[in-house]
């Protein structure tokens, strides 16, 4: 698989990175790109990974990997999909034109730092105005630091049930479905024909080759990678465009099956 390094990326969709921000328009919404971290990474947390499967896909011993949050910008709502770590959200949010009393919904796909992080700011609740949304499960789930960010909610809280098979609706045009396994309520969001995914992956130069490929961040490894195969068949059958929280920029893009069991995945420009 041909992996696209950040300069490259830049080049080719010739739009400045200096923001951290990358646009994209569905039928119903334009989604944004809010990008904290661009960095290369080692394959120490990977967990299944062989020396063939290295020498085939990352023979640097590292592998491209980013933190991102996404806003959605709709006719009725700004929807932010994850919080980052916060350190550069509120800055990414400004550079799209957007202030934080200005959100309307906060949708989680999990409850890792570096997703619930920016969901305070200097102590207290960053965004006034909005509805904070995630999967039961997730929510039973939390650990201590979080259910110190989700307190500051309130009744601004909404807890739901995604869908499992098909997509189930959420509010307006967007819908959620399971994809449990990297935490246990990890739960993906569907806009249009716009899958932002979470953390499906996190090594994507391996993991679209090889998506038996899963990581120690993972709750259950195993249902992880089941719930990767599927939902990456999913795309492809219903040709979707996917977005992920560690999909390098632009962190949007096309898949399709390689025909030797895993995926490619084009970056969109």
């Amino acid at each position: 698989m041909k992996t696209i390094h950040l300069l490259a990326a830049l080049l080719i969709s010739g739009l400045s990175f200096a923001q951290n921000t990358f646009s994209y328009r569905t039928e119903n919404a334009e989604i944004i790109l809010l990008s904290e971290i661009q960095r290369e990474s080692n394959l120490n947390n990977l967990i299944g990974v062989t020396p063939e499967i290295i020498a085939e896909t990352a023979p640097e011993n590292n592998y491209p990997i980013a933190v991102n949050a996404f806003l959605i910008k709709t006719k009725k709502k700004n929807i932010l999909l994850d919080a980052g770590y916060g350190r550069e959200l509120f800055n990414n949010l400004k550079s799209s034109g957007v202030t934080p009393d200005e959100i309307d919904a906060v949708l989680m796909t999990h409850l890792h730092g570096d997703h619930f992080g920016g969901l305070l700011r200097e102590g207290k609740r960053a965004f006034p105005n909005a509805k904070l949304y995630m999967s039961k499960k997730e929510f039973a789930s939390a650990n201590e630091s979080a259910v110190k960010a989700i307190k500051e909610y309130g009744e601004d809280l909404i807890l739901f049930e995604p869908g499992e098979s098909k997509p189930k609706r959420v509010f307006d045009a967007l819908s959620s479905m399971k994809s449990y396994g990297h935490t246990p309520g990890h739960t993906v969001y569907i806009i249009d024909d716009l899958v932002i995914w979470g953390d499906l992956t996190h090594a994507m130069a391996i993991q679209m080759p090889y998506p038996q490929v899963a990581i120690s961040y993972d709750t259950d490894p195993a249902a992880a990678v089941q719930s990767r195969f599927m939902m990456l068949a999913y795309i492809v059958k219903n040709n979707l465009t996917a977005a992920g929280m560690h999909i390098p920029y632009p962190g949007i893009g096309k898949l399709k099956s390689d025909g030797k069991g895993g995926f490619i995945f084009t970056p969109v420009k």
